[in-house]
């Protein structure tokens, strides 16, 4: 042991006496190493926003899809939701686009998304109701001219957030339906919704929650009251999701005679992340690996100046032959000196690159208005530093050997 670290202080010596010269040789691993936990870091820092901030939105949420000559009955959908219980969201969701309405600032384009009362625990443009209420079971059966805006929308429309019991006119196939709104929708906070531009007062666009019979009692066709190809439901985080959806997708299929027959599809926001993830982690470690690639351009780094500290040592190597040194001794003296130049190189680059995330982040939170958090994982950290390390070994080997392998006489005669 005590040999061990004999050879250690040799080689932090030679280090030290050489100190321009070691840490040109270490840029290479530093600027690899700080490349790795960079992108690592910030790879897993837009991961983590990017989970969040959808998650607040859209977590738990599952689309049920019928195929072909199947569609889901307004009967399906109300033994739905009175036989499973768990489920919060339980509606129908469409959105019929680019209908005309007016207000006293001008003209506005109106979307109509087409659900039932139990869409008000949807959470995707705001928690709660700011004002009034959300419309009720018994409007949605009886197809009343109700609705429901968002807080900013109500803004852009009439000036004010509470707007309950005012009334829009919208054109629908020539004929001008008014709606009387019944609750608003407090403001999304959601920083994805501020990046796509979504939440904004100047904009000439509103989307009314309306119940989906009001388009019966308007025109008296029933075609969309009545069959619907695709419901949304929505479960609390604590049920087992996927056990509660395939219960509904089984008493699907067995009201509508086609066990086994998939005839149902299953899209849910959960599994959609997981490619998401997927997809995030692998550009990451590509990225990283790409990097990675100066580490190895590090290593021949240390090679060259390793052989030339073997040829400017050339007596020194001779003298401690003659004097007993075994050709092991010479070699592990080398192999410490390469060693601790790529672990100290390692440990900066990790210095460097713990700074370098956390500055890309904030530079990207900035840009994008998301709060990103740098996620350095410890393992990648010690992985680095041991692979630095090794990279430094394995380089300097052959340098190593050539000193070990020099003749005393030989090496006595250098000048």
């Amino acid at each position: 042991m005590g040999q061990i670290f004999e050879y250690v202080k040799i080689a932090y010596k030679s280090i030290v006496s050489n100190k321009g010269r070691t840490f040109l040789t270490m840029l290479g691993i530093i600027i690899g190493i700080a490349s790795v936990i960079m992108i690592s870091g910030l790879g897993s820092g837009v991961k983590n926003a990017i989970t969040g901030a959808l998650g607040d939105m859209f977590k738990g949420q599952t689309y049920i899809y019928a195929y072909n000559d199947v569609y889901i009955s307004q009967e399906d959908l109300n033994y739905v939701k009175e036989n499973v219980p768990e489920l919060i969201i339980c509606s129908p969701e469409t959105t019929f686009y680019g209908y005309e309405t007016y207000s006293v600032k001008g003209n506005y384009t109106a979307d109509l998304t087409m659900v039932n009362e139990t869409y008000e625990f949807n959470e995707t443009y705001g928690k709660g109701m700011l004002y009034g209420r959300y419309f009720t079971e018994d409007e949605v059966d009886n197809g009343e001219l109700v609705c429901v805006m968002r807080e900013d929308e109500a803004i852009s429309f009439f000036g004010s957030a509470d707007v309950v019991g005012q009334e829009i006119t919208v054109v629908i196939d020539d004929t001008e339906v008014t709606f009387k709104v019944v609750g608003v929708r407090n403001a999304s906070e959601s920083q994805t919704l501020s990046l796509l531009g979504m939440v904004s007062t100047e904009s000439r666009n509103i989307t009314l929650e309306v119940p989906y019979t009001f388009y019966e009692e308007i025109s008296g066709y029933d075609w969309y009251s009545t069959d619907f190809y695709s419901i949304l439901v929505s479960l609390d985080s604590t049920v087992d999701a996927t056990e509660v959806v395939k219960r509904v997708v089984d008493i699907l299929e067995a009201r509508n005679n086609c066990r086994g027959e998939e005839q149902f599809t299953i899209d849910s926001f959960d599994s959609e992340m997981e490619t998401v993830n997927k997809v995030i982690g692998y550009v990451t470690v590509f990225i990283a690996f790409v990097s990675a690639i100066s580490l190895v351009v590090g290593g021949v780094g240390v090679m060259n100046i390793m052989l030339v500290s073997v040829t400017e040592r050339t007596q020194e190597i001779g003298i401690r032959k003659a004097l007993g040194a075994r050709t092991g001794s010479i070699m592990i003296q080398f192999l410490s000196e390469a060693g601790m130049i790529t672990f100290v190189g390692g440990l900066i680059g990790v210095i460097v690159g713990y700074a370098g995330a956390e500055a890309l982040c904030l530079i990207a939170g900035a840009i994008v208005k998301m709060s990103i958090n740098i996620d350095v994982s410890i393992p990648i950290v010690i992985a680095s530093c041991l692979f630095s390390t090794a990279i430094g070994v394995g380089f300097g080997i052959f340098p190593a050997k050539k000193a070990a392998k020099l003749s005393p006489i030989e090496a006595l005669r250098q000048e």
